[in-house]
């Protein structure tokens, strides 16, 4: 589909009519045209007939994934601004696009009606609020293969970092039982509107297959309650804030206890939940 949209031209539009972005909804608008194509492009090569994109505003990225996918799902909790994005894509005949006027993180991915197709999901996520959308939809909507968002630079190391490496977080932990992370591009603050005080990357995540928070959704509560527990003293050994009988099933499993939780790996996570499930010290233990 070749849209023939100007992208300056839809916040053009947008800016004229008065339109002030707002602080409170992290609005910060991609106005790039190139690096837009290059997300739309990078979200198109898992082959989804459908794609969902987060905070579309203006529509900058909306047009350019609505040439790569047959439907688009744009999810927009601003009311003008969806509105808005619906009338300018109904006057330039833009078809294969839903509007739906929702906040995302009370958007139900599995019962909103929609076909639970394959999918990836898009955007260019909030900043204050993008590692509670990335968990929300990878905990929850199971159907989504991949996402390629764009959020602040330090969030994206976070979650580039290898598990057991001295930069690792809590949150790139937790996001690595369900999903591998890639660098894709970074993006300054110029290809904004306003333009953010920090730089932004985008980054893939693609779904492991059967992840444990599908799988064996205790066992993930688990794994998750003890690496929010110990990463919450990260310098300090794992002795130091496990229990006792924790700490006993730790060494039991070989795991030293006098280690600091960022220099575990991804499978001694898994191994110490198990273990920790057996000896009933579980999430409903």
């Amino acid at each position: 589909m070749n849209t023939g949209v100007s992208k300056s031209e839809l916040h053009r539009r947008l800016f004229s009519q008065g339109f002030e972005p707002s602080r409170a909804l992290g609005q910060n608008f991609l106005v790039d045209a190139n690096i837009a194509r290059k997300i739309a492009r990078e979200a198109s090569t898992g082959q989804h007939a459908r794609a969902i994109e987060i905070g579309p505003g203006a529509g900058s990225l909306t047009v350019f994934l609505a040439e790569y996918f047959e439907q688009l799902l744009a999810i927009e909790a601003d009311r003008a601004l969806a509105a808005e994005l619906q009338s300018a894509l109904s006057v330039r005949n833009i078809t294969n696009v839903e509007v739906q006027n929702a906040d995302v993180l009370d958007f139900d991915f599995v019962h909103a009606g929609i076909d639970l197709l394959p999918t990836v999901v898009v955007g260019n996520l909030p900043y204050n609020i993008s590692s509670q959308i990335i968990l929300r939809v990878l905990e929850r909507a199971w159907y989504v293969e991949s996402l390629v968002v764009m959020v602040q630079a330090e969030m994206a190391d976070r979650l580039l970092a290898p598990v057991g490496s001295r930069n690792c977080s809590a949150f790139g932990v937790h996001v690595a039982l369900m999903a591998r992370a890639r660098p894709v591009l970074t993006a300054p603050p110029s290809v904004f509107v306003p333009p953010p005080k920090v730089g932004s990357k985008v980054i893939r995540l693609d779904r492991v297959r059967d992840p444990l928070s599908v799988v064996d959704p205790q066992l993930y509560d688990t794994i998750v309650g003890v690496i929010r527990l110990t990463f919450g003293h990260r310098r300090q050994m794992l002795r130091k804030v496990l229990s006792p009988k924790q700490s006993a099933v730790v060494g039991s499993l070989g795991v030293a206890v006098t280690r600091r939780p960022e220099s575990l790996t991804l499978d001694e996570w898994i191994a110490i939940g198990k273990g920790l499930e057996e000896a009933g010290l579980g999430a409903a233990g």
